[in-house]
């Protein structure tokens, strides 16, 4: 098993991270040059806390020589999320669709007000791990390879991914808020007597 822990830090309120995160990553995914993008399968409520089932899509291809050994030329995965209002917690699992039934992975990933409440922090920490026996639906010379793509993919691709979302949001964050804080200023300044 392979543990991986990355954080990001933007300068945007946490509700309103958390928020966005939550209830837009499509349009968070649109801003991201290596997505495709991500689609909302399910999403069930309950008090405190909301269920997702999104597929995530990346451009990136599969190498050709290990395309039939896994099954397929796309990358792409789903993620099943809680989001847990009282933590500000989203505990997640992927399901990666190729080698399907061989690679556990699932974490958590944290909201945390930071910058004197003027940012936000999010820790996404989580585990991978190919089941023992993957290996034998591959020819034995390609094992390794295969082993380091699918790792490869995980632990650096899925936390990169991430990092992009928490800044795409961020992005979406402030383009909304500059035109709200343009219309105020304006409104303000036209409220001021003439000299």
């Amino acid at each position: 098993m392979k543990t991986f822990r990355t954080f990001k830090m933007v300068r945007q309120p946490l509700d309103a991270v958390w928020a966005t995160m939550r209830d837009r990553l499509g349009e968070v995914a649109a801003a991201m040059e290596d997505l495709e993008g991500i689609e909302s399968l399910e999403r069930v409520s309950a008090p405190g806390e909301l269920r997702l089932l999104n597929r995530w899509n990346v451009r990136q291809k599969v190498p050709a020589m290990l395309r039939a050994s896994l099954g397929g030329d796309t990358i792409a995965w789903l993620d099943r999320a809680i989001w847990r209002e009282e933590r500000m917690a989203c505990e997640w699992s992927i399901e990666p669709l190729l080698l399907t039934g061989q690679i556990e992975c699932a974490g958590t990933t944290f909201y945390e007000s930071a910058m004197g409440g003027r940012g936000t922090r999010v820790t996404f920490e989580g585990y991978f791990d190919l089941k023992p026996g993957f290996a034998k639906m591959l020819p034995a010379a390609l094992e390794p390879a295969v082993g380091s793509f699918v790792e490869s993919i995980v632990t650096t691709v899925i936390p990169r991914n991430l990092a992009r979302a928490i800044l795409a949001a961020a992005d979406l964050i402030e383009s909304e808020r500059l035109p709200l804080a343009a219309t105020a200023s304006a409104a303000a300044a036209g409220d001021q007597p003439s000299r």
